[in-house]
């Protein structure tokens, strides 16, 4: 009832942001918006310090149900990989492989 009166008074109110969590273990999953991210290998801090500036955060929940777009399986590695300076273009490239994998 609750959720169909502040749809018909247009009252709804944009969740905030993720506060930043500690860097991420192997295994956890880094979620920006409706894409997610497995962490399949040590991150380093200064990737993590990066991908929380564009975004990223850790999954606030262990079991999440969330229908979400998953990101190739590459493309941690891909990030790591990539000069610093052509990381903002391979971030893009990355998201836009989720969005086509939908």
């Amino acid at each position: 009832m609750k959720d169909l009166l502040r749809n018909l008074f247009s009252i709804r109110q944009k969740r905030k942001a993720a506060p930043v969590g500690p860097l991420p273990q192997v295994g956890a999953f880094i979620i920006r918006g409706q894409v997610k991210m497995a962490v399949n290998q040590p991150l380093p801090r200064e990737l993590w310090d990066w991908l929380v500036l564009s975004g990223w955060r850790n999954l606030p929940v262990k079991t999440d149900r969330r229908k979400g777009l998953l990101v190739p399986e590459g493309a941690l590695k891909e990030l790591m990989e990539a000069d610093p300076l052509e990381r903002n273009r391979a971030h893009s490239r990355i998201l836009e492989q989720a969005q086509a994998e939908d």
